[in-house]
């Protein structure tokens, strides 16, 4: 009896570990190569990717991924098929799931600012965005750097609010975005995590291209 009941619970971890195993398996065809080298201070085509992901699995109109949660290599993902697992390999943290905070357009601005604040210095704090594009100047002054943003193709406004999607711990504050939102400011928390958003992308989109990194521009 307790032989059976011992090889029937083998055969059900069995099963559990066969499922988890194939959790996130969606696949796709990426036309460019994909990578994070740089992330602590431009734009990456891996940033764009999970923030375009993130985005979409919330229905927001903007999303944030912060530098400090993708992992910064040389080693790039050869365009051609590429899994779930192949992107979730460059994610810090699997675990944290996807919230949506109300923002103004004021403080979006002001996270954008926070993002370039120490340009062309590696930050943690360093945004990759989706949804938005902007242009810092470099030379301007700490926190008066921006010269132009955009949310959907249409410059932004201090007073409109968006939705913005982000993981829980940036929702939180996180590399001193507490400054500039808290908690209180999450409108909508998801069992969704980074994983399971890229699974769900990459599952609508059976090819991608990310050759073309327009979204943060450094000029006048």
């Amino acid at each position: 009896m307790m032989r059976a009941r011992i090889v029937r619970f083998g055969w059900i971890v069995a099963i559990v570990l066969i499922a988890m195993s194939g959790a996130f398996a969606a696949t796709t065809t990426s036309r460019s190569a994909l990578g994070t080298s740089g992330v602590q201070k431009s734009e990456v085509s891996l940033g764009d990717l999970v923030a375009d992901a993130i985005r979409a699995s919330a229905g927001a109109n903007v999303a944030f991924v912060s530098a400090s949660e993708l992992k910064e290599s040389v080693t790039q993902i050869s365009a051609g098929k590429v899994s779930t697992e192949d992107v979730t390999a460059y994610v810090a943290y699997t675990d944290d799931p996807i919230v949506v905070v109300k923002l103004t357009g004021r403080q979006i601005k002001q996270a954008l600012e926070r993002s370039v604040l120490i340009y062309p210095k590696n930050n943690l704090g360093f945004l990759q965005v989706s949804g938005l594009s902007f242009t810092f100047n470099p030379d301007g002054p700490q926190e008066g750097r921006l010269v132009s943003v955009n949310v959907g193709g249409s410059p932004i406004s201090d007073s409109a609010a968006y939705s913005v999607a982000m993981t829980s711990s940036m929702a939180n504050g996180a590399l001193g975005y507490w400054k500039i939102w808290t908690k209180n400011d999450i409108v909508n928390t998801t069992d969704v995590t980074i994983p399971k958003a890229i699974d769900q992308f990459f599952t609508g989109n059976s090819s991608i291209d990310y050759s073309n990194l327009n979204r943060i521009k450094a000029g006048k």
